[in-house]
């Protein structure tokens, strides 16, 4: 009802709509869902979340973009229609770490999903991660 748009400035109204401009890294935490095999406590997985606090607002923006077509994440966790989802890359199994290190993580925007090669490294996660959005 419009009787209630004059309660809020412009930009409360817009990120209530659209969410927040900055993608808030504890928030899509709190909805993740580990799968094949990973979890919170796999080198992998901690090196995702550092690399991806620091990250810039726009890049944050484009992984969200990446691996879900959406460039802000809902403001509310109420909002979340699916978690998202975080997971091995399959094909990387049984490979040699320099192949795996060649491959680049691959997302499902439609599941809200991304899988990552078990990467040698924290900053070569970073970079393909970047190249791959």
């Amino acid at each position: 009802p419009t009787e209630i748009f004059p309660i809020f400035t412009g930009e409360e109204l817009r990120t209530m709509v659209c969410g927040a401009d900055d993608v808030a890294v504890g928030l899509l935490k709190s909805v993740v869902e580990y799968e094949g095999g990973l979890s919170e406590e796999d080198e992998l997985v901690i090196w995702f979340w550092e690399v991806l606090e620091e990250m810039t607002t726009g890049e944050r923006s484009a992984f969200i973009k990446f691996v879900w077509a959406r460039t802000n994440l809902p403001s509310r966790l109420v909002d979340f229609e699916q978690p998202f989802k975080l997971q091995k890359d399959s094909k990387s199994a049984g490979k040699e770490q320099s192949v795996v290190d060649k491959y680049l993580p691959t997302a499902s925007t439609c599941f809200f999903s991304l899988a990552l090669p078990k990467y040698s490294g924290r900053e070569l996660l970073r970079e393909k991660l970047v190249l791959a959005m």
